[in-house]
């Protein structure tokens, strides 16, 4: 059970390992609860620039989110946001057992 509550989802969209002949393989997509707050704040990318992030969302535990997933949000507007990770950080506890994931777009 999660520290906090889960109750939005995302879809994740992963593109396909290429084949032995350099070919793109067949995309997949998969949904995961979360909880979305859509605020900016600034934060540094994975190359250490200051960037301008439009939303967080904390997942529970260490999902396999990757930096080329495209990942799919609707809020309670109707307003689907479509980007890719910006930062992923993981928090982790005491014991060094991570308990969120907190991904920036």
């Amino acid at each position: 059970m999660a520290m906090i509550p889960m109750k939005q989802s995302v879809t994740i969209q992963r593109k396909g390992e290429p084949d032995e002949w350099g070919e793109g393989g067949v995309p997949t997509s998969f949904t995961l609860k979360c909880r979305v707050d859509e605020r900016t704040q600034v934060v540094q990318n994975q190359l250490g620039d200051e960037v301008v992030s439009g939303m967080e969302i904390l997942f529970n535990k260490f999902p396999d989110v990757r930096y080329d997933d495209v990942i799919e949000y609707t809020n309670e507007l109707g307003v689907t946001i479509r980007r890719t990770p910006i930062k992923i950080e993981p928090v982790r506890m005491i014991n060094g057992k991570p308990t969120l994931t907190a991904v920036h777009l």
